[in-house]
C-alpha cells in the first residue's frame, strides 16, 4: 500500500512536469520535417501481424492522415502561433512545403555561415592579451563595499580569461537588474587601464550615462584615471574637446549614448567596449560596433537578453557568463496584474508614504501627463507629486530626478525614462499603466527599479478596464506575473524567445521564416547547419547533415513500445516518447530509462525493446547508417556517403562467409533467417558495436 502512495505521488509529479513542459495537445499544429503543417490528433496502437507499434496521428489537408512512429518523433515540432486556426494545413500529396521548406534551410544556411564568419573573424584578428597586475587589481577589488556572490566570482574570472586570450572576447554577462554586474564592468575596466587602454561604456539613455559616469567617478575615485561623458545634451564646445581628449588619450574612460558610436571620434587605444542594455539598441547600431569595434574586447551587460541574442549565446556563437544568485537580504518583488482601480491605487500608494517610501509612477502618454498629475494629485492629496519625461530639458531633467533622490516629493509620475539605470532605494512601490503595451523585457527592468534595499517591494500593473487586450499581451503579463524570483530574467528571456520568436540572426525582423515553419523547426534547422559547418570546415555548400538527412529509420519486425498497461496516462507516454526520440547519447538515454523504471517499476520487453532500438539509432548515427530494415531472410543496411565503415575489415568478415554478405553500393545485406525477432535484434546490436570497434 505505502509502495502504490509512493508511485502514485511520482506520477503526480510526474503529471504536473507536463504541464510545464511543451508537449502537444489534441488540436494543435505541429510541424513535420518532411511534410509540413499538421494537427495533432492523438496516439494510437496498431498490432501488425503481431508487431506492435504506437503511432503520433496527425491530420493534414483534405482530413488526411499521417502515422508517424513513435521511435520518430524527433521529426515532429511544435508551431507556435498567435492564431492557430488561420494558419493553412499542408497537403501531404503536394511537394509545396518541401519546395519551401528547402529554400529556407538554404538561407539559414547562409546565416549560420555569416554567424560563425563572424566569429571566425574575431577569431582569426589579433586582440590585445591583457595582463592582470594581481596586486593592483587586488586593491581595487579591496574596495568594493560588498562582499561578490559565486556567480559573480565565476563571471569576472571568465571575463578575465577571455582578456588575457590574444582573441578579441565577445561575451555577454546576463544579470537581473541589481545583481551587480556594473561592479563586474568596472573590475574589466581597471584592468583595461591597468594596460594603459582607453575603455568606451555605451549606455542607451543619457540618464543612464550620467548615472553611470557618477557610479564610475566614485570607484575610480583614487586612481589618476578621467572619466568623462559624451550624449545628445554634450555641447559643441565640449564636444570638440572631448574628440581632441579621446584622440590624445587623455579621456581613460568615456560614457556615453550612441554617439559615442560616431565615426568622428578616434580614439588613441581602445580596449574595451562594454554595452549596457543591449535590448535598448537597433540592429543598425549594432552593424556600426561590429564594424568598428571588430579588434577589441566586447562585455555586453543585461538583465533580459533579447531572444536573437539568447539564442546566439545557446548556439556558442557568443560565450555566456550569467549571474542568478541575488545579493544577501533581497525580497521578491510582490506583484499584481488587474484592471485599473483608483482605490488600489490610493491605497497602494498611502501605505508606501505611511512608511516614509516613494513611488514610480509610470504613465507612457507625454501628451496627457499632466492630465495625470492633476488626477492622482486629486485621489492622493496627502502625496508630493511631480513629472518627468525624455522630452524635458537635460537640466529639468536632472534637478527633478536630484530631488526626488533628495525625498523633496513623494510621486514620481514618469515615462519609460527610468526603465535603465536609475537606482533610488527609497523608491519600493511602482504603478504601472496599460501594462499590456509594454515588451516582456521592459516590464522585467521597470520592476527591476524597484526593491533594491532589504524593503518589501510592490509592483502593481494595471490593464485597460475598457480595451481587451490580445493573446500575446497576456501571456507576457502572466508571465512577469509568475516570474517573480530573483534573477527570473534570463528565464523570462527564455520564453521571450517563445511568444516573438528567434527572429532572423542578422536581420532587422525578430520573426522572418519562423511564421513558415515554427520556431521549434527553426532553431533544429539553424542548430543543424551551424554543427554541420563547424563538423565538416566547409561553408561553401550544403551537405547531407545540413539538409537534415541524418535521420535513422530502422523497420525490424520487433514491438517498441511503452505499453498503455504500463503507463496508461496518454500525456505521460507522449513526453517520455518525445524525450527518447531526441535523444542523441547513451549516457543520457540511460538515464531516462532509469527514471522510468523508478516511476513505474520494472520495464516490460517492450519496453526494453524500445530502449534498444533507440541505442541503435544512436549508433547508427555515429556511424553513419540510414536505415536498417529487417526482411524474413536478410537484414538490409543503408548507409549514408559520409561514413566511418572500414571496407577492409568488412571485406575480411565477407571473404570468411561469403554466403551470408553481399555489399551494392551503399547498401550491405546479411541473409540469414532468425528464429524469433529478438535475436535479429541483437544480431543488428553485436554488429554495430563491431563497426564502431574496428572503424
Amino acid at each position: 500500500m505505502k509502495h502504490n502512495i509512493l508511485t502514485n505521488n511520482k506520477i503526480n509529479n510526474c503529471s504536473k512536469l507536463i504541464l510545464k513542459k511543451k508537449i502537444f495537445h489534441k488540436n494543435q499544429l505541429v510541424v513535420h520535417i518532411k511534410y509540413g503543417i499538421g494537427k495533432y490528433i492523438g496516439l494510437c496502437t496498431l498490432n501488425t501481424n503481431g508487431i506492435v507499434t504506437e503511432y503520433c496521428v496527425i491530420m493534414y489537408a483534405n482530413q488526411s492522415k499521417l502515422y508517424v512512429p513513435i521511435t520518430s518523433l524527433d521529426l515532429i515540432s511544435s508551431y507556435n502561433s498567435k492564431i492557430q486556426s488561420e494558419v493553412p494545413l499542408n497537403t501531404l500529396s503536394s511537394k509545396k512545403w518541401l519546395l519551401e521548406s528547402n529554400k529556407i534551410k538554404k538561407k539559414i544556411y547562409d546565416v549560420a555561415v555569416q554567424l560563425i564568419d563572424n566569429k571566425s573573424h574575431r577569431c582569426l584578428r589579433t586582440g590585445f592579451s591583457f595582463k592582470k597586475n594581481i596586486f593592483q587589481y587586488k586593491d581595487f577589488c579591496n574596495q568594493c563595499p560588498y562582499l561578490l556572490t559565486d556567480d559573480q566570482k565565476k563571471s569576472i574570472q571568465e571575463i578575465i580569461n577571455d582578456m588575457i586570450k590574444p582573441v578579441p572576447m565577445d561575451r555577454l554577462l546576463c544579470g537581473d537588474v541589481g545583481f551587480g554586474k556594473t561592479e563586474i564592468a568596472m573590475r574589466a575596466a581597471f584592468i583595461a587601464l591597468d594596460n594603459q587602454k582607453q575603455v568606451a561604456l555605451l549606455v542607451p539613455t543619457t540618464l543612464l550615462a550620467q548615472q553611470h559616469h557618477k557610479t564610475f567617478k566614485n570607484r575610480f575615485s583614487k586612481y589618476p584615471y578621467y572619466i568623462d561623458i559624451y550624449s545628445r545634451f554634450t555641447s559643441k564646445k565640449e564636444e570638440r574637446l572631448i574628440k581632441y581628449k579621446i584622440n590624445n588619450g587623455q579621456i581613460n574612460i568615456l560614457i556615453g549614448t550612441h554617439k559615442i558610436l560616431s565615426k568622428k571620434l578616434i580614439w588613441k587605444n581602445l580596449g574595451l567596449l562594454i554595452i549596457d542594455e543591449e535590448h535598448r539598441f537597433g540592429v543598425h547600431h549594432k552593424e556600426i560596433i561590429k564594424r568598428l569595434y571588430i579588434n577589441i574586447d566586447v562585455l555586453t551587460l543585461t538583465a533580459t537578453p533579447i531572444p536573437r541574442t539568447l539564442h546566439m549565446s545557446s548556439l556558442g556563437i557568443r560565450d555566456l557568463s550569467i549571474i542568478s544568485t541575488p545579493p544577501k537580504k533581497r525580497l521578491t518583488i510582490k506583484t499584481f496584474v488587474q484592471n485599473f482601480n483608483s482605490k488600489i491605487i490610493r491605497r497602494a500608494i498611502l501605505k508606501e508614504l505611511n512608511r516614509g517610501g516613494q513611488i514610480y509612477y509610470i504613465y507612457n502618454v507625454i501628451k496627457n501627463i499632466e492630465e495625470k498629475k492633476n488626477y492622482l494629485s486629486k485621489l492622493i492629496p496627502e502625496a508630493r507629486i511631480q513629472i518627468s519625461h525624455g522630452k524635458m530639458h537635460r537640466k529639468d531633467l536632472y534637478k527633478i530626478m536630484y530631488k526626488f533622490l533628495n525625498k523633496s516629493f513623494d510621486v514620481l509620475i514618469c515615462t519609460t525614462i527610468i526603465d535603465t539605470g536609475i537606482h533610488i532605494s527609497n523608491v519600493n512601490t511602482m504603478i504601472i499603466e496599460r501594462a499590456d503595451q509594454f515588451g516582456l523585457s521592459q516590464l522585467h527592468q521597470l520592476r527591476g527599479r524597484i526593491g533594491r534595499s532589504e524593503r518589501q517591494a510592490y509592483a502593481f500593473f494595471f490593464i485597460s478596464n475598457h480595451i481587451k487586450i490580445n493573446e500575446k499581451a497576456e501571456k507576457r503579463l502572466n508571465l512577469i506575473k509568475s516570474f517573480t524570483n530573483l534573477g527570473s530574467g534570463f528565464t523570462l528571456s527564455t520564453y521571450d524567445s517563445e511568444i516573438r520568436g528567434v527572429g532572423e540572426l542578422l536581420g532587422n525582423h525578430q520573426s522572418g521564416h519562423i511564421k513558415t515553419i515554427g520556431i521549434e523547426l527553426y532553431k533544429k534547422f539553424l542548430n543543424n547547419a551551424i554543427n554541420t559547418i563547424i563538423k565538416n570546415r566547409d561553408t561553401t555548400a550544403l551537405s547531407e547533415l545540413s539538409s537534415n538527412n541524418m535521420h535513422v529509420e530502422i523497420k525490424l519486425r520487433i514491438s517498441a513500445i511503452l505499453p498503455e498497461n504500463y503507463i496508461n496516462d496518454i500525456n505521460i507516454r507522449l513526453m517520455f516518447y518525445k524525450k527518447i526520440s531526441c535523444i542523441k547519447n547513451n549516457k543520457k538515454l540511460k538515464e531516462v530509462k532509469n527514471k522510468i523504471s523508478s516511476l513505474f517499476g520494472k520495464l516490460p520487453q517492450y519496453a526494453e525493446n524500445l530502449f534498444l532500438l533507440t541505442k541503435l539509432k544512436i549508433m547508427s548515427y555515429e556511424i553513419g547508417i540510414k536505415k536498417i530494415k529487417f526482411y524474413v531472410t536478410k537484414i538490409c543496411i543503408f548507409f549514408y556517403k559520409k561514413n566511418i565503415l572500414n571496407i577492409n575489415w568488412l571485406c575480411k568478415k565477407i571473404i570468411k562467409k561469403p554466403q551470408y554478405w553481399k555489399l551494392s553500393n551503399d547498401k550491405l545485406y546479411f541473409y540469414q533467417s532468425f528464429n524469433n525477432n529478438q535475436k535479429s535484434l541483437l544480431w543488428v546490436k553485436n554488429f554495430l558495436y563491431d563497426i564502431i570497434k574496428y572503424h
